[in-house]
Parts: C-alpha cells; structure tokens; sequence
C-alpha cells in the first residue's frame, strides 16, 4: 500500500515506522522544519532545554516496546514530590515508601498517619500488569476525585497542583481515573530524563526510517480518506493517518463528534542560568500556593541535578500554566522565586523561555474508555494522545492500534 502519515509526532514516527517495516511505501508530511511534535528539545548554546516540563515513565508497556531505553542514557528523578509554601519557606515531601522505604518518615510527617494510610492504599490499588484499568469505569474529575478518597484539605494542597501540573488543566477537570493512571505509572517505574533532552525520543524512532519520503514545512490544507493537500498539491494515497494534535484534528475533520471538542491546554517554562543550584535533589519542587495571588509558578525542577553541565552551572526551570502561560513575564517570574529561594535568585540569568500552546488534549470527563471507539473518521485513520489519554502511553497506544486496524504488526526494536 502506499500510504501518508499526516504528523511527524510520536505517534506519526510509529505508525511510518511500522508501515515501512511491513514494505508499504510511507510518505509522512510535517508542519514544522523538524520531526517530533511537541515532545522537542530547543539547544541554547550548550544548553538542552525541553519544551515543557517532560519526563518518561518506564513503566508504560508502549515505552518497553518501542524506545531503546539504555541508549538514550537517561537518568531517575527521585522517587518523591517535594513541595513548598512560599509564604512560610515551609517544604514538605511525599514519597514512595514501598520504593524507598526512606521517604515513609518524611511522608507521614508530611501529610499525618490517616493520609498517609490513604496514600499506601492508594498505590496498592494500582497495577503495574494494567495501568489503564481504572479508566474501564466512569471516573469523577481529579478534583471531586480527590475530595471523594477524603484527602485532608492540606493534603490536596499537595495533590491538586501536583496533578495540575501534570495535566496542563488548571481546573482539574481530566478524570481521576488518570491520576490512577499517573499514580501507578510513577509506582511501578521509573521517570527519567534522557540526557540530550526528550526530543531524543522522536529522533531515535525517526533514526530508523530508511525508505519512507519526508516532507518537513508542509502545509496540509485538506485530507481525505485518499488524498492529502500540501503547499497547495494533492497526492493520491491508498490509505490516510491524520496524527496531528486535537485541535489540528478538529480543523481538518469537523465532522468529529462535537464531544471531542478540544479546550486548549497551554504550559510555558522559564529557565534561568545560576552558579549554584537552589537545592540538590533530582525532583520536582511543587507550589502549594498555587493559584493564589501572586503564585503563577506551578513547580521548579533543576535539570543539572540530573545531568550536570560541564561548566558546572546550573539551571533552573519554573513552569506556568494557563493564562499565565500566555505571556510570560521572567521579572514576574523572577520575584515569585525570590519568595521561595532567596536573594541568590537575583543573580540568576535568563535562559529562554518556551510556550506549548494546545500541549494536551483535552478529555471528556465523562469518557470511561481507555480510547475513543473510532479509529476512522470517513475513511481517515486517526492517532494521538486525544485518541487515548493525554501521556505518552496513550500517545503510542493510538499508533499501535492503527497500526493493528491495517494489519501491520508491530516492529520490534532493532
């Protein structure tokens, strides 16, 4: 067959992969001027910096199937959330226990005996054989979800920006049943950070294309179940894959079912060079103040503290969401995290700053399916996280299951 991939994301790599591994002829078409949607990594001198806050989880089955994880030579984050109060200087940590059994004092300590009770039952009800099981059933939003299991308002103080930080969704409003999801994905792997970045990911799919045709700067303006439009051209295909994101989908297919309808998810990050990094661990530092006055800053990671760069310098990322995001202003920036670190902030530098407009999906809370029943939209083959969940798993789960619908069998990895 010859067939086009409309998207030059993760799940677009997959699927031209797969289909060119199998002897069909793939042309893939690609907006930007580089492969990998928005899982890319900008370089700034010598500097890797992502596009949003990422990192892998080595517990996702797709992961295992797909990516060399050894050669990306990644490193752990601590198996723990440390959070704090910018109006007290008050930090607190909640950690896996069951993994590091150094992190039960500090986490009792953190969130009292009862939630901490609650948090181990929590992580029992998870399962690392199917992650995806909670999402079998209607699930409640993560807010109401978390009110639900009578987490202590303090306790949720820690959870609720946590997870908003996770979902890009600053209303909370994605189901609970993907918290379940991210709980047990962070319980029973490990999240890393690859050292050149988590555009290392897409690139080391893309590496292994051979015959497939890339247009990089294409302007699809039209797809059909046999034709796509580009710079103003139409070519002719046996079979079409739209795997763009929900809200490209939704442009080019407005016959998808309104409760599809994407909302928009955005995430910026300003990142600062420092001589000394403003502490030592390899984890995120979550602020509980979140979304009260003066407190845009939805948490802080290091970067270095995982991969050191060679000057010795540091950098510090912060990550904003919502209408924060829009425009970030890095003096805003800036003073927010004088109140967290202190004066050594005012020596910072600025470094970039990046902003992922649509950098998720949005879900249907309503929606208890682990995917979204149409593989085909007259005719066109969709994938992407906004078939599935908004993760990485999800992202490849879409492709597989395209992949699957056109009888190609999924490619072992070289």
């Amino acid at each position: 067959m010859n067939i086009a991939v409309v998207g030059g994301g993760l799940a677009g790599l997959a699927i031209a992969l797969g289909c060119e591994q199998h002897g069909h002829d793939v042309t893939l078409y690609e907006a930007e001027e580089e492969l990998g949607g928005r899982m890319k990594t900008r370089t700034q001198g010598d500097h890797h910096i992502d596009l949003g806050f990422h990192v892998l989880h080595t517990a996702y089955p797709t992961v295992q199937r797909w990516i060399d994880v050894p050669a990306l030579c990644a490193k752990s984050m601590d198996a723990c959330t440390m959070t704090i109060q910018p109006s007290t200087g008050k930090r607190r940590i909640l950690g896996d226990a069951l993994r590091s059994p150094r992190y039960l004092y500090p986490t009792v300590r953190s969130v009292g005996f009862l939630d901490g009770l609650r948090f181990l039952r929590w992580r029992l009800s998870t399962s690392g054989r199917d992650l995806e099981r909670s999402m079998d059933r209607p699930s409640p939003s993560i807010r109401d979800g978390l009110k639900r299991r009578k987490f202590h308002p303090e306790t949720r103080r820690v959870l609720e920006p946590l997870f908003a930080g996770i979902t890009l969704d600053p209303t909370l409003s994605e189901r609970m049943a993907f918290a379940d999801f991210a709980w047990g994905a962070m319980a029973h792997g490990q999240m890393i950070v690859p050292q050149n970045g988590i555009g290392a990911v897409p690139k080391q799919i893309a590496g292994q294309l051979r015959s497939t045709t890339v247009h990089l700067g294409a302007t699809v303006s039209s797809v059909s179940a046999t034709t796509v439009e580009a710079n103003g051209e139409t070519a002719t295909f046996d079979r079409v894959v739209l795997a763009v994101p929900q809200h490209v989908t939704r442009s080019m297919l407005p016959q998808i079912p309104l409760d599809h309808q994407p909302a928009e998810r955005m995430t910026s990050t300003v990142a600062f060079i420092a001589s000394e990094a403003p502490y030592n661990q390899a984890r995120l530092l979550v602020n509980e103040e979140w979304g009260s006055e003066g407190n845009d800053v939805v948490h802080v990671h290091v970067p270095t503290n995982l991969h050191p760069h060679p000057s010795g310098q540091h950098w510090v990322v912060a990550t904003l969401l919502g209408r924060a995001a829009l425009q970030p202003d890095i003096e805003a920036v800036k003073s927010e995290l004088r109140a967290w670190f202190g004066e050594c902030v005012d020596g910072w530098e600025p470094l970039t700053t990046t902003t992922v407009r649509h950098a998720l999906p949005q879900t249907d809370p309503h929606h208890h399916q682990r995917m979204l029943d149409d593989v085909e939209i007259d005719g066109v083959l969709l994938a992407g996280d906004h078939r599935a969940h908004p993760s990485v798993q999800g992202t490849l789960q879409s492709a597989e299951r395209v992949l699957r619908h056109l009888n190609i069998p999924i490619p072992r990895r070289a």
